[in-house]
Protein backbone atom coordinates (compact mmCIF):
# COMPACT_ATOMS: atom_id res chain seq x y z
CA UNK A 1 0.00 0.00 0.00
CA UNK A 2 2.83 1.95 0.84
CA UNK A 3 4.49 1.72 -2.94
CA UNK A 4 0.71 2.59 -4.04
CA UNK A 5 1.56 5.93 -2.44
CA UNK A 6 4.90 6.34 -3.62
CA UNK A 7 3.80 5.75 -7.37
CA UNK A 8 0.80 8.38 -7.32
CA UNK A 9 2.57 10.78 -8.10
CA UNK A 10 2.88 10.63 -11.70
CA UNK A 11 -0.97 9.61 -11.60
CA UNK A 12 -2.69 12.82 -10.95
CA UNK A 13 -4.69 15.10 -13.31
CA UNK A 14 -1.45 17.84 -13.98
CA UNK A 15 0.74 14.91 -14.98
CA UNK A 16 -1.67 13.60 -17.62
CA UNK A 17 -2.50 16.91 -19.08
CA UNK A 18 1.25 16.90 -19.80
CA UNK A 19 1.70 13.60 -20.72
CA UNK A 20 -0.55 13.80 -23.47
CA UNK A 21 1.44 15.87 -25.78
CA UNK A 22 4.57 13.08 -25.28
CA UNK A 23 2.46 10.51 -25.85
CA UNK A 24 0.86 12.12 -28.98
CA UNK A 25 4.80 12.57 -30.05
CA UNK A 26 5.94 9.09 -29.61
CA UNK A 27 3.13 7.34 -31.25
CA UNK A 28 3.26 9.95 -34.64
CA UNK A 29 7.40 9.17 -34.43
CA UNK A 30 6.35 5.65 -34.82
CA UNK A 31 4.36 5.78 -37.40
CA UNK A 32 7.11 7.56 -39.22
CA UNK A 33 9.89 5.76 -38.26
CA UNK A 34 8.66 2.16 -38.54
CA UNK A 35 8.66 0.27 -41.71
CA UNK A 36 5.70 -1.22 -41.48
CA UNK A 37 3.59 2.33 -41.47
CA UNK A 38 5.88 3.71 -44.36
CA UNK A 39 3.61 3.08 -47.23
CA UNK A 40 1.03 4.52 -48.25
CA UNK A 41 -1.00 0.75 -47.94
CA UNK A 42 0.14 -1.89 -45.82
CA UNK A 43 -0.23 -5.22 -43.10
CA UNK A 44 0.84 -5.13 -39.62
CA UNK A 45 0.85 -7.43 -36.40
CA UNK A 46 -0.62 -5.47 -33.65
CA UNK A 47 0.96 -7.89 -31.42
CA UNK A 48 3.96 -6.58 -32.76
CA UNK A 49 3.11 -3.08 -32.68
CA UNK A 50 1.27 -2.16 -30.07
CA UNK A 51 3.50 -3.87 -27.32
CA UNK A 52 6.49 -1.09 -28.95
CA UNK A 53 3.40 1.68 -28.63
CA UNK A 54 2.87 1.35 -25.04
CA UNK A 55 6.82 0.65 -23.76
CA UNK A 56 7.49 3.98 -25.80
CA UNK A 57 4.55 5.78 -24.63
CA UNK A 58 4.12 4.58 -21.01
CA UNK A 59 8.50 5.60 -20.29
CA UNK A 60 8.30 8.39 -22.17
CA UNK A 61 5.60 9.89 -20.10
CA UNK A 62 6.06 8.06 -16.66
CA UNK A 63 9.99 7.73 -16.67
CA UNK A 64 10.73 10.74 -18.70
CA UNK A 65 13.21 11.32 -21.95
CA UNK A 66 16.49 10.72 -20.49
CA UNK A 67 14.97 6.91 -20.00
CA UNK A 68 12.94 6.74 -23.35
CA UNK A 69 16.28 7.61 -25.12
CA UNK A 70 17.87 4.26 -23.89
CA UNK A 71 14.94 2.42 -25.15
CA UNK A 72 14.33 0.95 -28.59
CA UNK A 73 11.88 -2.19 -29.59
CA UNK A 74 13.83 -4.72 -28.03
CA UNK A 75 13.26 -3.29 -24.96
CA UNK A 76 9.58 -4.22 -25.87
CA UNK A 77 10.34 -7.66 -26.34
CA UNK A 78 12.21 -8.15 -23.06
CA UNK A 79 9.02 -6.58 -21.11
CA UNK A 80 7.16 -9.50 -23.76
CA UNK A 81 9.40 -12.08 -22.07
CA UNK A 82 7.92 -10.77 -18.47
CA UNK A 83 4.87 -11.45 -20.13
CA UNK A 84 5.15 -14.98 -20.92
CA UNK A 85 6.44 -15.67 -17.48
CA UNK A 86 3.50 -14.33 -15.69
CA UNK A 87 1.27 -17.58 -16.12
CA UNK A 88 -0.79 -19.77 -13.75
CA UNK A 89 1.77 -21.98 -13.27
CA UNK A 90 4.34 -19.41 -12.26
CA UNK A 91 2.13 -18.54 -9.27
CA UNK A 92 2.25 -22.13 -7.62
CA UNK A 93 5.84 -22.98 -9.06
CA UNK A 94 8.26 -19.90 -9.58
CA UNK A 95 11.27 -21.44 -9.88
CA UNK A 96 11.04 -24.23 -12.36
CA UNK A 97 14.24 -24.44 -14.69
CA UNK A 98 11.70 -23.88 -17.93
CA UNK A 99 12.71 -21.85 -20.58
CA UNK A 100 10.51 -19.28 -20.52
CA UNK A 101 11.48 -18.59 -16.57
CA UNK A 102 14.88 -18.19 -18.28
CA UNK A 103 13.76 -15.66 -20.52
CA UNK A 104 11.79 -13.91 -18.05
CA UNK A 105 14.55 -13.97 -15.37
CA UNK A 106 17.34 -12.66 -18.02
CA UNK A 107 14.51 -9.66 -19.20
CA UNK A 108 13.56 -8.67 -15.48
CA UNK A 109 18.05 -8.67 -14.81
CA UNK A 110 18.11 -6.38 -17.97
CA UNK A 111 15.49 -3.81 -17.49
CA UNK A 112 16.57 -3.30 -13.79
CA UNK A 113 20.16 -2.49 -14.61
CA UNK A 114 19.23 -0.25 -17.00
CA UNK A 115 17.16 1.74 -14.31
CA UNK A 116 19.68 1.14 -11.83
CA UNK A 117 22.28 2.52 -14.12
CA UNK A 118 20.43 6.23 -14.37
CA UNK A 119 19.70 6.02 -11.07
CA UNK A 120 23.17 5.61 -10.01
CA UNK A 121 23.92 8.63 -12.46
CA UNK A 122 21.78 10.75 -10.94
CA UNK A 123 23.10 10.02 -6.97
CA UNK A 124 26.18 10.32 -8.62
CA UNK A 125 25.60 14.01 -9.94
CA UNK A 126 22.99 14.96 -7.17
CA UNK A 127 20.61 15.21 -9.70
CA UNK A 128 17.47 14.29 -8.15
CA UNK A 129 14.60 17.20 -9.35
CA UNK A 130 10.91 16.52 -10.06
CA UNK A 131 11.34 15.27 -13.93
CA UNK A 132 9.81 11.99 -13.26
CA UNK A 133 8.50 9.05 -11.45
CA UNK A 134 11.98 7.98 -11.22
CA UNK A 135 13.27 11.37 -9.19
CA UNK A 136 9.87 10.94 -7.14
CA UNK A 137 10.60 7.35 -5.91
CA UNK A 138 14.29 8.81 -4.91
CA UNK A 139 13.43 11.39 -2.96
CA UNK A 140 10.11 10.05 -1.34
CA UNK A 141 10.13 6.60 -0.79
CA UNK A 142 10.29 5.81 2.99
CA UNK A 143 7.60 3.20 4.55
CA UNK A 144 5.65 4.16 7.58
CA UNK A 145 8.24 1.90 9.51
CA UNK A 146 11.03 4.57 8.86
CA UNK A 147 12.70 2.19 5.92
CA UNK A 148 13.94 3.92 3.02
CA UNK A 149 13.89 1.73 -0.79
CA UNK A 150 16.70 0.65 -1.62
CA UNK A 151 18.05 1.76 -5.44
CA UNK A 152 17.54 -2.34 -6.36
CA UNK A 153 13.89 -1.92 -5.10
CA UNK A 154 13.25 1.67 -7.05
CA UNK A 155 14.14 -0.22 -10.02
CA UNK A 156 12.04 -3.34 -9.28
CA UNK A 157 9.04 -1.18 -8.66
CA UNK A 158 9.54 0.94 -11.71
CA UNK A 159 9.49 -2.29 -13.94
CA UNK A 160 5.72 -3.29 -11.85
CA UNK A 161 4.80 -0.15 -12.44
CA UNK A 162 5.82 -0.07 -16.08
CA UNK A 163 4.74 -3.55 -16.70
CA UNK A 164 1.65 -3.11 -15.07
CA UNK A 165 0.36 -0.95 -17.75
CA UNK A 166 2.57 -2.78 -20.34
CA UNK A 167 0.75 -5.81 -21.09
CA UNK A 168 -2.52 -4.70 -20.05
CA UNK A 169 -2.85 -1.37 -22.31
CA UNK A 170 -0.81 -3.14 -25.30
CA UNK A 171 -3.72 -5.97 -24.90
CA UNK A 172 -6.51 -3.96 -25.19
CA UNK A 173 -5.27 -1.46 -27.91
CA UNK A 174 -4.95 -4.56 -29.95
CA UNK A 175 -8.13 -5.64 -29.14
CA UNK A 176 -9.82 -2.35 -29.97
CA UNK A 177 -8.13 -2.20 -33.22
CA UNK A 178 -8.70 -5.64 -34.47
CA UNK A 179 -12.86 -5.09 -33.35
CA UNK A 180 -12.82 -1.71 -35.07
CA UNK A 181 -11.45 -3.52 -37.87
CA UNK A 182 -14.73 -5.37 -38.54
CA UNK A 183 -16.68 -2.27 -37.51
CA UNK A 184 -16.03 0.72 -40.43
CA UNK A 185 -19.22 1.92 -39.45
CA UNK A 186 -17.81 3.06 -36.07
CA UNK A 187 -14.21 4.05 -37.51
CA UNK A 188 -16.26 7.04 -39.41
CA UNK A 189 -18.15 8.00 -36.77
CA UNK A 190 -15.17 8.27 -34.07
CA UNK A 191 -13.68 10.06 -36.90
CA UNK A 192 -16.23 12.59 -37.09
CA UNK A 193 -16.52 12.41 -33.31
CA UNK A 194 -12.91 13.45 -33.43
CA UNK A 195 -13.46 16.48 -35.99
CA UNK A 196 -16.14 17.83 -34.24
CA UNK A 197 -14.05 18.39 -31.03
CA UNK A 198 -10.73 19.37 -32.42
CA UNK A 199 -12.32 21.00 -35.10
CA UNK A 200 -9.04 22.48 -37.30
CA UNK A 201 -6.21 21.09 -34.85
CA UNK A 202 -4.58 18.05 -35.26
CA UNK A 203 -3.36 18.03 -31.72
CA UNK A 204 -5.23 16.39 -29.18
CA UNK A 205 -5.05 17.67 -25.15
CA UNK A 206 -6.26 15.66 -22.35
CA UNK A 207 -9.36 18.36 -22.38
CA UNK A 208 -10.42 17.06 -25.39
CA UNK A 209 -10.12 13.40 -24.52
CA UNK A 210 -12.81 14.14 -21.78
CA UNK A 211 -15.30 15.52 -24.37
CA UNK A 212 -14.85 12.39 -27.23
CA UNK A 213 -17.37 10.11 -25.48
CA UNK A 214 -17.78 7.34 -28.23
CA UNK A 215 -13.65 7.24 -27.82
CA UNK A 216 -13.84 6.32 -23.91
CA UNK A 217 -17.00 4.16 -24.54
CA UNK A 218 -15.18 2.21 -27.36
CA UNK A 219 -12.42 1.61 -24.74
CA UNK A 220 -14.62 0.58 -22.12
CA UNK A 221 -16.55 -1.67 -24.44
CA UNK A 222 -12.93 -3.84 -25.34
CA UNK A 223 -12.14 -3.98 -21.33
CA UNK A 224 -15.55 -5.66 -20.67
CA UNK A 225 -14.74 -8.25 -23.62
CA UNK A 226 -11.18 -8.72 -23.24
CA UNK A 227 -10.52 -8.46 -19.41
CA UNK A 228 -6.65 -7.69 -19.31
CA UNK A 229 -5.91 -10.18 -16.55
CA UNK A 230 -8.37 -13.33 -17.25
CA UNK A 231 -7.77 -14.89 -13.73
CA UNK A 232 -6.54 -13.54 -10.21
CA UNK A 233 -5.33 -15.41 -7.33
CA UNK A 234 -6.28 -14.35 -3.65
CA UNK A 235 -5.24 -15.90 -0.36
CA UNK A 236 -7.77 -17.05 1.97
CA UNK A 237 -7.08 -14.81 5.34
CA UNK A 238 -10.35 -15.74 6.79
CA UNK A 239 -12.16 -18.89 6.74
CA UNK A 240 -14.51 -18.63 3.35
CA UNK A 241 -17.63 -20.24 3.26
CA UNK A 242 -18.66 -21.07 -0.34
CA UNK A 243 -22.13 -19.92 -1.06
CA UNK A 244 -24.64 -22.67 -1.77
CA UNK A 245 -22.81 -25.19 -0.19
CA UNK A 246 -21.32 -26.68 3.40
CA UNK A 247 -17.95 -25.88 1.43
CA UNK A 248 -15.26 -23.65 4.07
CA UNK A 249 -11.99 -23.20 1.81
CA UNK A 250 -8.87 -22.64 5.40
CA UNK A 251 -7.24 -20.02 5.74
CA UNK A 252 -3.88 -20.03 3.53
CA UNK A 253 -5.45 -21.37 0.90
CA UNK A 254 -5.80 -19.73 -2.57
CA UNK A 255 -8.74 -19.30 -4.65
CA UNK A 256 -8.79 -18.37 -8.27
CA UNK A 257 -11.63 -15.85 -9.56
CA UNK A 258 -11.92 -14.43 -12.70
CA UNK A 259 -13.89 -10.93 -12.24
CA UNK A 260 -14.24 -11.00 -16.38
CA UNK A 261 -16.76 -13.93 -15.88
CA UNK A 262 -19.66 -11.29 -15.27
CA UNK A 263 -18.40 -8.60 -18.06
CA UNK A 264 -19.34 -11.24 -20.57
CA UNK A 265 -22.32 -12.56 -19.16
CA UNK A 266 -25.95 -12.29 -20.85
CA UNK A 267 -27.49 -11.79 -17.48
CA UNK A 268 -25.42 -8.44 -17.22
CA UNK A 269 -24.91 -7.45 -20.34
CA UNK A 270 -27.30 -8.39 -23.28
CA UNK A 271 -25.92 -9.83 -26.70
CA UNK A 272 -22.37 -9.79 -24.63
CA UNK A 273 -20.21 -11.07 -27.35
CA UNK A 274 -21.01 -8.55 -29.46
CA UNK A 275 -18.66 -5.45 -29.69
CA UNK A 276 -21.06 -2.54 -29.41
CA UNK A 277 -19.40 0.63 -27.68
CA UNK A 278 -23.22 2.33 -27.36
CA UNK A 279 -24.36 -0.06 -25.10
CA UNK A 280 -22.42 2.36 -22.69
CA UNK A 281 -23.92 5.61 -23.95
CA UNK A 282 -26.48 5.67 -21.12
CA UNK A 283 -24.90 4.52 -18.32
CA UNK A 284 -22.76 7.02 -16.41
CA UNK A 285 -19.17 6.54 -14.31
CA UNK A 286 -16.05 6.19 -15.40
CA UNK A 287 -16.32 2.80 -14.26
CA UNK A 288 -18.50 2.20 -16.83
CA UNK A 289 -21.96 2.74 -15.56
CA UNK A 290 -22.57 0.12 -12.91
CA UNK A 291 -19.58 1.17 -10.90
CA UNK A 292 -20.80 4.65 -10.68
CA UNK A 293 -23.52 3.75 -9.37
CA UNK A 294 -22.00 2.74 -6.10
CA UNK A 295 -21.54 5.83 -3.69
CA UNK A 296 -19.48 4.35 -1.23
CA UNK A 297 -16.25 5.20 -1.67
CA UNK A 298 -12.48 5.30 0.40
CA UNK A 299 -9.44 6.45 -0.01
CA UNK A 300 -6.69 3.62 0.85
CA UNK A 301 -3.88 6.45 0.47
CA UNK A 302 -3.79 6.43 -3.43
CA UNK A 303 -7.08 8.39 -4.13
CA UNK A 304 -10.76 7.90 -3.91
CA UNK A 305 -12.13 5.13 -5.51
CA UNK A 306 -15.51 2.70 -5.06
CA UNK A 307 -15.31 0.86 -1.60
CA UNK A 308 -17.73 -1.97 -3.00
CA UNK A 309 -17.14 -4.77 -5.61
CA UNK A 310 -20.24 -5.61 -6.53
CA UNK A 311 -20.19 -4.33 -9.92
CA UNK A 312 -20.40 -6.88 -12.82
CA UNK A 313 -17.95 -4.30 -14.46
CA UNK A 314 -14.60 -4.47 -13.02
CA UNK A 315 -11.95 -4.57 -15.62
CA UNK A 316 -9.28 -2.66 -13.14
CA UNK A 317 -10.12 -4.69 -10.31
CA UNK A 318 -11.76 -3.51 -6.73
CA UNK A 319 -11.23 -2.08 -3.18
CA UNK A 320 -7.60 -1.84 -1.93
CA UNK A 321 -6.48 -3.64 -4.53
CA UNK A 322 -7.47 -1.82 -7.48
CA UNK A 323 -5.23 -0.74 -10.27
CA UNK A 324 -4.20 2.72 -9.58
CA UNK A 325 -3.51 3.56 -13.38
CA UNK A 326 -7.25 3.08 -14.18
CA UNK A 327 -7.02 7.14 -15.41
CA UNK A 328 -3.78 6.87 -17.28
CA UNK A 329 -4.86 3.99 -18.93
CA UNK A 330 -7.60 6.10 -20.81
CA UNK A 331 -4.85 8.66 -21.47
CA UNK A 332 -2.66 6.41 -23.14
CA UNK A 333 -5.56 4.38 -24.72
CA UNK A 334 -7.23 7.17 -25.52
CA UNK A 335 -4.55 9.65 -27.06
CA UNK A 336 -3.41 5.99 -29.15
CA UNK A 337 -7.23 5.61 -30.39
CA UNK A 338 -7.46 9.11 -31.39
CA UNK A 339 -4.03 8.93 -32.98
CA UNK A 340 -5.16 6.06 -34.85
CA UNK A 341 -8.05 7.11 -36.35
CA UNK A 342 -7.05 9.77 -37.79
CA UNK A 343 -4.07 9.01 -39.51
CA UNK A 344 -5.81 5.18 -40.84
CA UNK A 345 -8.61 3.42 -41.72
CA UNK A 346 -8.38 -0.34 -41.68
CA UNK A 347 -9.56 -3.81 -41.93
CA UNK A 348 -9.48 -6.81 -39.63
CA UNK A 349 -11.18 -10.07 -38.25
CA UNK A 350 -11.06 -10.28 -34.49
CA UNK A 351 -9.38 -13.85 -33.81
CA UNK A 352 -9.89 -16.16 -30.82
CA UNK A 353 -8.12 -15.28 -27.55
CA UNK A 354 -5.55 -16.95 -26.46
CA UNK A 355 -5.94 -18.35 -22.53
CA UNK A 356 -2.38 -19.71 -22.39
CA UNK A 357 -0.86 -16.77 -20.02
CA UNK A 358 -2.46 -14.40 -17.93
CA UNK A 359 -3.27 -12.01 -20.41
CA UNK A 360 -6.23 -12.30 -22.88
CA UNK A 361 -4.30 -11.85 -25.96
CA UNK A 362 -5.41 -12.62 -29.33
CA UNK A 363 -3.92 -15.38 -31.10
CA UNK A 364 -0.80 -13.88 -32.77
CA UNK A 365 -0.57 -15.13 -36.41
CA UNK A 366 -4.08 -14.04 -37.30
CA UNK A 367 -3.87 -10.56 -34.94
CA UNK A 368 -3.04 -8.41 -38.00
CA UNK A 369 -5.06 -5.02 -39.19
CA UNK A 370 -4.69 -4.03 -43.03
CA UNK A 371 -4.19 -0.57 -43.06
CA UNK A 372 -4.89 2.53 -45.65
CA UNK A 373 -3.50 6.03 -44.42
CA UNK A 374 -5.96 8.69 -44.64
CA UNK A 375 -5.56 11.44 -47.36
CA UNK A 376 -5.05 13.98 -44.88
Amino acid sequence: MDQKKFAKVALTKEKFISYVPLIREEIMNYFKTEPQFKESKGTVNVLKTQPEITIFTASRSLLGKELREKLNTGFADLYGDLDRGFTPINFIFPNLPLPSYKKRDYAHETIATTYLDLINKRRQQNDIQDRDLIDSLMKFSTYKDGTKMTDREIANLLIGVLMGGQHTSASTSSWFLLHLGERPDLQEELYQEIKSVLGDRKEVTYEDLQNLPLMNNTIRETLRMHMPLHSIFRRVVNPLSVPNSKQVIPVGHYVLVSPGFTMTNEHYFPNADHFEPHRWDNLAGAGGGFAGKEDNTVDYGFGKITKGVSSPYLPFGGGRHRCIGEQFAYVQLGTLLVTFIQNFKWTSKAPPIDFQSMITLPIQKDAVIHYEKREN
